[in-house]
């Protein structure tokens, strides 16, 4: 990871972390890792326990209202919280409403219970995915849903959802799930900068994770260009560790895509004929 001269160098020696989905072997993980390096005091939410000495791991649902909240109730101040939970929803037996409360309630829902114990100068970023970019396409339904409020509410709408854009847990839910979770960042940004929390969101392309073989080949191929290759975790992980450092104190409201210039491509009508 580098020499020992540059551990402080993002200012996370003795601050707060929480990483909601930092078990297992993905991005999270990848974050976890280089936080626990720099002398963060990292705790994880997930089901899963990180691989990663020195990191508390909390064993919750991120799913699921109730376990977000017991887990928070067990936390101290926070300087820096990490959305790094998501399915993708091709599992068999998972339904769209699983897929939303993961990806995007119950990130909002924790993101709301640790505001409180979230100091001056800290920072909240969330990984999202380049399938949620175009998210202005959905904007009515997206702020239909931030109308409901809190989680429950937020099932509610999405049963009634389940022959709309909701109509398959992947790709629909799950790509609706991370556009939600763009505007919703970017909502958030403009309202809690005022209390010192900066909110950002980024969009990895594809990416080397467990998850990775959930999605078609054709479409990692086309995900792929310009670069052409797949990035791993840890090229995912160091963008979000930024955001959310000290260094980065006037960046708020930023959607970052980490794609290789996948998107760059997009808007300037350079992508691959087929794609």
């Amino acid at each position: 990871m580098g020499g020992q001269e540059r551990v402080a160098d993002l200012g996370y020696d003795g601050r707060r972390v929480v990483v909601a989905g930092g078990g297992g072997e993905g991005m999270g993980a990848a974050a976890v890792s280089l936080l626990v390096w720099m002398g963060a005091d990292v705790t994880v939410l997930d089901l899963r326990e990180p691989n990663v000495a020195g990191a508390t791991f909390r064993q919750t649902d991120l799913g699921s209202a109730a376990a977000i909240d017991e887990a928070v109730e067990e936390l101290g101040a926070v300087d820096a919280l990490f959305n790094c939970q998501g399915i993708s929803g091709s599992a068999p037996g998972t339904d769209a409403a699983t897929v939303m409360a993961v990806n995007f309630l119950g990130v909002r829902h924790l993101t709301e219970a640790l505001f409180p114990k979230m100091s001056d100068d800290s920072a909240v970023v969330s990984i999202s995915s380049a399938g949620g970019l175009g998210w202005e396409r959905k904007f009515s339904q997206i702020t239909s849903l931030l109308e409901t409020g809190d989680m429950a509410k937020g099932l509610v709408w999405c049963e009634g959802e389940r022959e709309g854009v909701l109509r398959a847990a992947f790709p629909n839910a799950y790509a609706f799930s991370k556009q939600a979770l763009i505007f919703w960042s970017l909502q958030l940004s403009e309202t809690s900068i005022s209390r010192g929390v900066r909110v950002n969101v980024t969009c990895p392309g594809s990416t080397a994770t467990p998850m990775a073989g959930d999605f078609p080949d054709v479409g990692v191929e086309t995900m792929n260009h310009p670069i052409g290759r797949t990035s791993v975790p840890v090229e995912q992980a160091w963008p979000i560790v930024f955001l959310n450092s000290p260094r980065a104190s006037y960046i708020n409201g930023v959607n970052l895509p980490v794609d290789g210039g996948n998107n760059a491509a997009r808007v300037i009508g350079r992508m691959v004929q087929g794609s």
